[in-house]
C-alpha cells in the first residue's frame, strides 16, 4: 500500500536532464542502429559516461549518488527514447550492481562496481538455464571447489548482453547451495563458449546469449557475499530490477502515447482531426490514465526502497501493471496510427515488440502475480 510518496524539484530537474540527454545523444542514432541490426556500443558508452549505469550508487564507485526514485526516472526516460539502452542500464544498476554493492567485499565494489558504473565494463547476469527459468532455485550449473578455485560446468540461456559483456555474474550450485560468482573478462576464459546470440522479437540490436561453461576456473574469492546465499541476493536484486522494468514499461508506453496524441491531432479524415472522433479520443484518454497509474506505482515502490524498506510486493505490482500497460498502450497506439503504425517507417512496431519482452523477463507477469498473492498473507 502506498503510504507516502514525493518527488522533489531535484527529481524533476533530473528528469529534464535525462530527457534532454536522450534527445541530444540517443535519438539521432536509433534509426541507424535499428536498421543495421548492430549493438550500439558507442551510444551505450555515452549513456554510462553520463552516470546512468550507476545512478543510485556513490561517487566513490563512479555513480551519481542519487536515490532509487532517480534511478526509476532515468530508466523511464531512456525507455521513452530507446528501451535497449534502458535495459543495459537497468542490469548494471540492479541485477549485477545491487548484489555487489550490498553483499560484496569492498575490493569487489572498488574493482568491479566502479568499472560497471563508469561504463568501462558492460555487465551481464548469467542466471537463466534451459530447465531453470522462473524457478531460479533449481539451477543445474555447478561450481566445484578445487583448491583456491571454483570450476564451473553448465549451460545458460537468455544472458542479456552476454557475448559482449566484460563481466558476468553467474548463478551456480555450490556445496552450500545457490551462489553468485563474478567472472571478469569472460571472453578470455578457457572453457567459456558463447554458443550463439538468440534471435528474439526485440530485433537484431538486442543481444541475448546462450553460454556454455566447460571447466571454467575462477578464484574462490570471486564469490559475491556468502556461498549458498545467492538466491536471496538474486531475489533482492530482482526487487530493484522489477522497479527498473516497471520504469521501462512506463517509458515505452509514454513514448507511444506521445506519438499517438501528436498523430491524432495532425491526421485528418472526414474533414477533422481524428482525435475529435470519440473512438480515438477514448483510446488516448485510457492511455493517459493507465500510464499515470503505472508511473505512480513505480515511483511509490522506488520511494519505499529509498526508505530502506523491502519492496518485494510493491516492485512486483509495479512491474506487472506497467508492462501490461505498455503492451496495451503500444497495441492501441498502432491502431491509432492505422497502416502507419504497422509500418517499420514508424517506431511504434518496435515499441510494441519490446513491450512483449518486458512482460516476460524479470519474472513473467504470472510469476509476479504469484509474488503479490503470497505477500498478501505475510
Amino acid at each position: 500500500m502506498i503510504s507516502s510518496f514525493e518527488l522533489t524539484d531535484a527529481h524533476e530537474e533530473h528528469r529534464e536532464t535525462v530527457r534532454q540527454f536522450c534527445e541530444d545523444e540517443v535519438e539521432p542514432h536509433i534509426e541507424e542502429y535499428e536498421e543495421s541490426g548492430t549493438f550500439p556500443m558507442d551510444v551505450v558508452e555515452t549513456v554510462a559516461d553520463a552516470g546512468f549505469h550507476g545512478v543510485q550508487y556513490g561517487s566513490e564507485y563512479d555513480g551519481l549518488g542519487l536515490d532509487y526514485r532517480s534511478y526509476a526516472i532515468t530508466i523511464e526516460e531512456l525507455s521513452r527514447s530507446w528501451k535497449l539502452l534502458a535495459g543495459t542500464a537497468s542490469v548494471a544498476g540492479s541485477l549485477v550492481g545491487y548484489p555487489i554493492h550490498e553483499f560484496g567485499e569492498e575490493w569487489q565494489r572498488e574493482e568491479w562496481l566502479t568499472r560497471i558504473c563508469s561504463g568501462e565494463w558492460i555487465p551481464a547476469l548469467s542466471l537463466t538455464e534451459p530447465n531453470a527459468g522462473s524457478d531460479a532455485g533449481s539451477l543445474e550449473t555447478t561450481a566445484t571447489r578445487d583448491g583456491d578455485e571454483y570450476v564451473l560446468e553448465g549451460e545458460k540461456v537468455w544472458t542479456t548482453n552476454g557475448s559482449i559483456a566484460d563481466f558476468l555474474v553467474v548463478g551456480v550450485q555450490t556445496d552450500e547451495g545457490v551462489s553468485l560468482i563474478g567472472v571478469p573478462e569472460p571472453a578470455e576464459r578457457d572453457g567459456l563458449e558463447f554458443v550463439r546470440d538468440i534471435p528474439c522479437m526485440e530485433g537484431e540490436t538486442a543481444v541475448e546469449t546462450e553460454i556454455r561453461y566447460d571447466g571454467v576456473r575462477v578464484p574462490v574469492e570471486n564469490v559475491i557475499g556468502e556461498p549458498g546465499r545467492g538466491l536471496r541476493y538474486v531475489l533482492e536484486g530482482l526487487d530493484i530490477g522489477r522497479i527498473g522494468t516497471a520504469a521501462q514499461g512506463v517509458g515505452v508506453a509514454q513514448g507511444a502515447f506521445e506519438e499517438s496524441t501528436a498523430f491524432a491531432d495532425e491526421r485528418e479524415q472526414f474533414g477533422q482531426p481524428i482525435r475529435e472522433f470519440q473512438g480515438v479520443s477514448f483510446k488516448l484518454a485510457d492511455m493517459a490514465i493507465e500510464i499515470e497509474a503505472s508511473r505512480l506505482l513505480t515511483l511509490a515502490a522506488a520511494a519505499k526502497r529509498d526508505r530502506d524498506e523491502r519492496v518485494t510486493a510493491e516492485a512486483a505490482m509495479a512491474k506487472t501493471k506497467a508492462t501490461d500497460v505498455a503492451m496495451d498502450v503500444t497495441t492501441e497506439a498502432v491502431q491509432v496510427h492505422g497502416s502507419r503504425g504497422y509500418s517499420k517507417d514508424y517506431s511504434l512496431e518496435r515499441r510494441m515488440r519490446v513491450a512483449k519482452g518486458m512482460q516476460i523477463y524479470e519474472g513473467t507477469n504470472e510469476i509476479n502475480r504469484v509474488v503479490v498473492a503470497n505477500q498478501l498473507y505475510e
